[in-house]
Parts: structure tokens; C-alpha cells; sequence
């Protein structure tokens, strides 16, 4: 696993938030975060190299073709997207997507990538400015923002609507029942400890309600099979990454080392690439506790993995043979069908992308 994916480098790996998205952006009777029976892509956006001026791109990968249009947005607005994409979410009409350099969101047709709207962080009279990674629920977008709080948009307004301050460097938020679950890293002060805290957010008042201890290095929450999961990365020394189950009374019960993970129903899906390490694969079955390995030859340094809610294609992104993002395009996704069997590799941009899926 490479270390220093952007909290090192930047500020903080990419996240994977999978929502589902509804026909039009109105709260809905039946919750518009519930995955419909439908999906025909997945999107693939990656940061780009901020040192080397490499700009990230949106790729997107059409099932029935097997093909990948890449760098959509530039095609479609004549423009760069900004500096440093680091998350995205295809929720409803829209896509929404968060640079963290340019402290900005943009706002996308779904259909077309035109966008509606660009959003500056600076000028909406609420505190964050950093995306890190998006969930949706209920009419709303949620955006951990890296320097310490999580924002709240409204996708009818499309504008920012609230803030909620939290731990330092909030990483990957998942929702888990009406609670936005926040891992605090720390991770800009690295150099002295990593973070050890999780902050509750209640989606009803939109407060922090509680906050708890978690492991070394909080990386990602996220609910599988009615079960509320966390990934922490520990130190890359003698505090290893691992897989959590967060029990009722927000204790952590460690389940497999791993460093990226994605969930399709009841089933985590996961990779463990130890820093300096040989990666390996596996699912864990919610229900009934059984781990079973997985193998995925062909890709030499995993950074990222998703798993298509719907169909259950399984897209992993992966660095250049070194482990470490290039300097130089392109680097790469391999795309598998729901049985783990090898489907195309694909060219991409370069970072670890944040991988997330067509709804409907």
C-alpha cells in the first residue's frame, strides 16, 4: 500500500461511497439512498499528481461496450476540473464531485457531465473547505471536508447548507441508520500520533451527538447487513491496518487485516495491501462470519476497490508495478464480472481513484 496517499503528500486514499441514485433529486417516500434495480456504469475519478501538475480525471467504464471514455468532464466543459479531485457520489439527476485543492464541488448532468454548477468552498458563508469523500441520503449530500468538519448539501438549492465540526482530518463517512459515522486520521500530524476518535452525527439535527474511541488511524466507515464496519490504517509499523466490526456499545472487534474495502448486500469485499507488504483478497459474509480468499492476479499494486451495488462487477484500481502513484500517465482499473473472473484492464489517470456506480 502506498503511504502517503494524500495526507502526506497533501493532506490525505480515495473514497468509495456508493449511493444510489433516483430518477429526479426530490426526497422520496421510500429512501433515495436505497439501490434500485438498475446500474450501467461505474465512474472512476482520480486526483491526478498535484507535484508533477498531472490533473485527475472522471473516467467512466459503459458495461455493455466494455469501453472507458475518459477525462468526461474536460470533454464536456472545455475546463479542468480543478486540482486534486478526491471523491464523488451519483445521486439522483446528478453527479456531484470534490476537489480538495481547489476547494470546490462540482455539480454534473448525469447524462450529459455538463455542469450545472461549481461550488466554492470559501464563499458559502459555512467552514469547510477541503472534500475528502461523499455519502447521499434523503435530498442531501454529505462531505467530510479534511480540515475538520462535515458539510451538508442540498441537491434541489444545490448549495451548501450546513456544517458540523468534528475530529481533525475526517477521512471516509459512512451512514449507518439516521448517524453519519465521521474517522477522525489526525492524519496531518502523523508525525507526532494518529487520530483515535470517531464522531456520531445525527442526519435529523445535523449536530455532532457523540463521539467514541476507535483503533489507530480511522480510514473508512460503512454499513453492511444492517452492521456498522470501520477500516483503520494503524502506523504502517507495528500498529497494522485491519477490518472492525463496531459493536453496540462502540467497541471494535477486529475481523481481517485490510486497507480498502466495498460492500455488495451482506458480503464486504476487501484488500489487505500492508505498507511494504504482498496484497491479498477476500470477502467477508456478514451473516455468517465466513472469510473466503479471493484471487486477482493481474493487478500488480491495489489502491482502491469497488463493488457495483446492482450487477456486482468489481472495479480495483491499482498504482504502476512500483506501488507508488506515477508521475507520468496512465496508470490503471480492472474490471471482473460478480465471479471474480477477469473482464478488461483499462488506462486511466493517475492517483488512487474513488470509485462509485450508476444507479437508479
Amino acid at each position: 500500500m502506498k503511504k502517503s496517499l494524500l495526507y502526506l503528500s497533501l493532506a490525505a486514499f480515495a473514497a468509495i461511497g456508493f449511493t444510489s441514485c433516483s430518477d429526479d433529486d426530490e426526497p422520496q417516500k421510500n429512501d433515495p439512498g436505497q439501490v434500485l434495480p438498475y446500474s450501467m456504469r461505474a465512474y472512476i475519478l482520480n486526483q491526478g499528481e498535484y507535484w508533477n501538475l498531472i490533473e485527475g480525471e472522471l473516467c467512466v467504464i459503459d458495461y455493455a461496450t466494455s469501453e472507458m471514455a475518459r477525462d468526461v468532464f474536460v470533454n464536456a466543459n472545455g475546463r479542468s476540473m480543478g486540482a486534486t479531485p478526491q471523491c464523488g457520489v451519483a445521486y439522483g439527476s446528478k453527479i456531484y464531485l470534490g476537489m480538495y485543492q481547489s476547494k470546490t464541488i462540482e455539480i454534473l448532468d448525469a447524462k450529459t457531465f455538463k455542469s450545472l454548477k461549481q461550488i466554492k468552498l470559501s464563499e458559502t458563508g459555512f467552514p469547510g473547505t477541503q472534500p475528502r469523500s461523499m455519502v447521499a441520503k434523503n435530498g442531501k449530500v454529505y462531505i467530510s471536508m479534511y480540515d475538520g468538519y462535515v458539510s451538508r448539501l442540498d441537491t434541489l438549492s444545490m448549495a451548501i447548507d450546513g456544517s458540523v465540526k468534528v475530529g481533525p482530518n475526517p477521512e471516509l463517512i459512512g451512514i449507518h441508520g439516521n448517524n453519519l459515522y465521521v474517522p477522525n486520521s489526525d492524519g496531518m500530524n502523523y508525525q507526532i500520533a494518529y487520530g483515535t476518535t470517531a464522531s456520531v452525527v445525527s442526519l435529523d439535527s445535523f449536530t455532532e451527538t457523540s463521539t467514541f474511541t476507535v483503533p489507530m488511524n480511522p480510514k473508512q466507515f460503512f454499513s453492511a447487513g444492517g452492521e456498522l464496519f470501520l477500516i483503520c490504517l494503524g502506523n504502517y509499523i507495528d500498529v497494522e491496518n485491519a477490518l472492525y466490526k463496531v459493536e453496540a456499545d462502540n467497541t471494535c472487534t477486529k475481523i481481517a487485516n485490510a486497507t480498502y474495502a466495498s460492500v455488495k448486500d451482506d458480503t464486504i469485499y476487501y484488500i489487505d495491501a500492508p505498507w511494504g507488504g504482498t496484497s491479498s483478497y477476500a470477502k467477508y459474509d456478514v451473516k455468517t462470519g465466513k472469510i473466503t480468499p479471493l484471487t486477482f492476479e493481474e493487478v500488480p499494486a491495489p489502491n482502491a476497490i469497488g463493488v457495483d451495488p446492482i450487477t456486482g462487477t468489481i472495479i480495483i484500481g491499482s498504482y504502476k508495478d512500483t506501488g507508488y502513484e506515477a508521475t507520468s500517465l496512465p496508470e490503471y482499473v480492472y474490471q471482473y464480472d460478480n465471479n471474480g473472473k477477469f473482464v478488461k484492464k483499462y488506462d486511466c489517470g493517475i492517483g488512487a481513484p474513488c470509485i462509485f456506480f450508476n444507479t437508479k
